[in-house]
């Protein structure tokens, strides 16, 4: 029962990657890890998030990948529009011929071509490829019978060379929030618009119409008749 509880914990944990638009210079591009390391067992899959913070004016972030992993990772938005923040999702997947090779492969002497078997890049690019850089992620074989660890392990840096941090799996401290896609904020703010002037447009076609309001004033009516009908041109117009 432990042991099930114990499993049910790692899988409530999520690995992920932030990435800071901005915020050092225009259009920099920073990672919080040099490395990403995923520990992965053969035959199974786990995601992970790209949480990319914007600290710039709103851009376009195209995502990437190397050859080196693009049979195993798959991002599952490869073009985002950033206003503030935005979260991607992405999923790691090591197929069951792989049991055992790696780590067979790097006890034998050619142990550099089997880890770059499993490690490539994620490519970030803005403002239609203005800016790009990259970083590492290595997909690390897990054993069946062994338990993944979780902690985080941070490379000191020497003489000026950039640390590398590895990632297992991180525990997410940042609360869930319902996001709405910039799509969805145009459809949303074009339809309050709509739903406003068409409200506007019925209480003027009452008056004309039921309440013989500005029948003794012919040029009122002119007036309103003339402001109902460029309303309902707009609405038309607005939402084609």
């Amino acid at each position: 029962m432990s042991e099930i509880k114990e499993m049910e914990r790692i899988q409530q944990r999520i690995i992920q990657q932030r990435i800071y638009l901005s915020r050092k210079s225009l259009n920099s591009i920073e990672f919080e890890y040099d490395v990403l390391k995923i520990p992965l067992k053969a035959g199974e899959e786990t995601s992970f998030e790209l949480l990319v913070i914007n600290h710039g004016g709103p851009t376009h972030v195209h995502f990437s990948l190397s050859r080196g992993i693009k049979d195993k990772l798959l991002i599952m938005q490869d073009k985002v529009y950033v206003i503030d923040e935005e979260k991607i999702a992405a999923i790691v997947r090591l197929p069951k011929s792989y049991a055992g090779a790696v780590a067979a492969a790097m006890a034998g002497s050619d142990s550099d071509s089997a880890k770059d078997r499993d490690r490539g890049e994620i490519f970030i690019s803005t403002g239609y490829g203005a800016t790009k850089r990259s970083f590492p992620v290595e997909i690390v074989e897990v054993e069946a019978g062994a338990r993944a660890r979780v902690e985080t392990e941070i490379v000191p840096k020497e003489r000026g060379t950039s640390g590398e941090r590895e990632l297992n799996y991180v525990k997410s401290k940042t609360r869930r929030k319902f996001t709405i896609s910039v799509d969805e904020r145009a459809f949303l703010s074009r339809l309050v618009v709509s739903v406003s002037l068409a409200i506007l447009f019925l209480v003027l076609l009452f008056l004309i119409l039921h309440t013989g309001i500005f029948s003794d004033l012919p040029g009122y009516l002119f007036a309103v008749s003339l402001i109902a009908a460029l309303l309902f041109l707009f609405i038309v117009i607005y939402n084609i």
